[in-house]
């Protein structure tokens, strides 16, 4: 027994067939099969359309929210595009690579201008260092030259005072000339003579022993003695010492003449002997 189809049920049938057959068109769904895994992430095409047409196309190609018919300026159908679409996850990735890279970039020559600063920095704190050294050791070398110069004035000046307050001495001998201070000499030899016969050395008395010994007596303005030193000794040390407290003993002696060279200390030397009778006398 055949069942009956009624005239609804073809209707609903239809109805059915066509709303699959509109979604297939409308939605673009399809189906297939593939052994690969997809490396590329697809991505459905939506399109903003701006203006409202309120007849649907039969042959939709793409989907939008309102209806609009053509509205291009090309024959063949064409994909559309728009400048500020969003990327693929690939063409994102590739982006941010590049613009990490670039960043790495960008810090590799700070950090390197930064070096070359510093590298720059540190040789001209160097190079001032070095300056100052030098400066510095040139002040020193001038000042030390002037510490020199400082020296060697003072010590001239030292000289010269020394000299200056020096005693202009002049100095007789037995072959000397002098007529100015020849009275004095004469009277101050026969004062040693005469203190020389007053105090002989007993040792030389008892042993009668004689010698000659020759004194340079040094003596100051005012006739007091300046120093005695023996020029020639007697081979007997006790009667060079004698000698000595001889012409010691006979101080004070007479201011000295005023001379056109104004001597302040007049040397006579003058040898002296021990003769036998406990003489002493000038040779």
């Amino acid at each position: 027994m055949k069942p009956n189809i009624t005239v609804k049920d073809k209707n609903v049938m239809t109805f059915t067939l066509a709303i699959l057959t509109l979604s297939v068109v409308i939605l673009g769904v399809s189906f297939s099969h593939s052994d690969k895994s997809p490396d590329v992430i697809h991505s459905m095409d939506v399109i903003l359309a701006k203006k409202y047409n309120p007849d649907a196309p039969e042959d939709a190609d793409y989907l939008a929210e309102n209806n609009q018919i053509g509205g291009g300026n090309q024959e063949q159908q064409s994909r559309p595009t728009n400048p500020f679409s969003a990327t693929s996850p690939i063409e994102e990735g590739y982006a941010k690579q590049q613009s990490e890279e670039q960043q790495k970039k960008q810090t590799k020559q700070t950090d390197n201008r930064l070096i070359t600063a510093q590298t720059a920095d540190t040789q001209v704190k160097s190079n001032k260092k070095q300056l100052n050294e030098e400066n510095q050791q040139a002040n020193d070398q001038q000042l030390s030259k002037k510490q020199r110069l400082a020296k060697i004035q003072d010590e001239i000046a030292k000289k010269i005072e020394k000299y200056a307050k020096k005693p202009r001495s002049k100095y007789i001998s037995s072959n000397t000339k002098a007529y100015e201070f020849a009275p004095y000499i004469n009277t101050w030899v026969k004062k040693i003579e005469r203190t020389g016969d007053l105090n002989y050395p007993e040792q030389a008395k008892r042993k009668s022993f004689t010698g000659n010994v020759m004194l340079s007596v040094g003596i100051n303005r005012d006739g007091s003695i300046h120093e005695v030193k023996i020029i020639k000794s007697s081979e007997h040390k006790f009667l060079d010492d004698a000698a000595k407290h001889i012409v010691e003993l006979a101080q004070p002696y007479d201011p000295l003449p005023v001379t056109k060279e104004q001597v302040d200390i007049l040397y006579i030397t003058r040898t002296w002997q021990f003769l036998p009778g406990h003489l002493l006398r000038e040779k």
